[in-house]
């Protein structure tokens, strides 16, 4: 009898398996419970990720331009040479952004940057012949630009140089607004952008013919007559390009500057003939014209 009474369970098989099953059933209860709050925290995170990646998508595609790579005279050495070195790697395209860039950034910093230029498309494209610049912008349609590089630029002993000036002064003539300004500004705002001019001290202005200062023929003269005025007025570049944006007149540049250009022509005129004697006059004649242009810059 105490064998017997020994092999009973403490309780019934009955509860105690009820018991087991209800146990398993709350915890699968919970299991389900943790399930479905962590399919819909995914879920949630996942529509806020792509909602975000959204956003920076459309912000992206927002300042950016489409651009297209195209090589035509691969029969040329030329254009084997464009095709192996510059096409093939995405380092045309690569140029191209990084030229962009700089252009934008001296044009249009914060917060101009709201007003810039629109471009939607831009081609760069080897031209089949040597052209008389290294680089001509084409206006296909608006906001559609096509740019004409000369295979002379694949001839220079230096090409990456010559390829970074062609397509700066390139994606300069694309970024800057030229409905009615003259050509001699809008050409010597473009070689400043290209290359900035050197101290006026050593390249003092040859003198295009064409009035002197913003109204000259020689593009690299005005280019050091802009470089002059930014040097006195921070942000006259900017302003400038903003102002060609609209209905051109003879005071746009007076407006712009801030003073009568007449009068700015007539100082920097000045400070290019004292810069002349001072080159003239050696190395103290140079030392003493230095130490006066530092005392009255401003």
């Amino acid at each position: 009898m105490e064998a017997n009474h020994l092999l009973h369970p403490l309780l019934p098989l009955s509860a105690a398996a009820t018991n087991t099953f209800e146990n398993i059933n709350v915890n699968d209860d919970r299991l389900k419970s943790i399930s479905s709050n962590s399919h819909i925290i995914i879920r949630l995170s996942a529509v806020v990720f792509i909602g975000i990646l959204s956003v920076w998508a459309n912000h992206e595609a927002a300042k950016g331009f489409h651009l297209a790579v195209e090589n035509q005279p691969l029969a040329s050495a030329a254009g084997r040479r464009f095709q192996l070195f510059y096409v093939s790697n995405g380092k045309a395209a690569r140029l191209v952004l990084n030229a962009s860039n700089f252009v934008e950034t001296l044009l249009y910093p914060p917060p101009n940057s709201k007003m810039k230029k629109q471009v939607r498309r831009v081609t760069l494209r080897l031209a089949g012949r040597n052209l008389t610049q290294i680089a001509a912008v084409e206006s296909v349609e608006e906001q559609d630009f096509l740019i004409h590089l000369s295979p002379s630029v694949m001839e220079q002993r230096d090409v990456d140089s010559a390829m970074l000036r062609a397509l700066r002064q390139a994606m300069a003539r694309v970024w800057l607004y030229h409905n009615n300004a003259p050509r001699s500004l809008v050409n010597g705002m473009i070689e400043y952008i290209t290359g900035l001019p050197g101290s006026p001290a050593v390249e003092h202005s040859r003198g295009g013919g064409g009035g002197g200062c913003w109204k000259d023929d020689d593009p690299t003269a005005v280019a050091r007559f802009l470089d002059y005025c930014e040097e006195r007025k921070r942000g006259s570049i900017q302003r400038l390009n903003q102002a060609m944006e609209g209905s051109w007149h003879d005071r746009t540049v007076d407006e712009v500057l801030g003073e009568p250009a007449q009068d700015l022509c007539k100082s920097y005129m000045s400070r290019q003939h004292l810069a002349t004697r001072a080159l003239d006059s050696g190395p103290m004649g140079l030392a003493a014209w230095h130490g006066g242009l530092a005392a009255s810059t401003f």
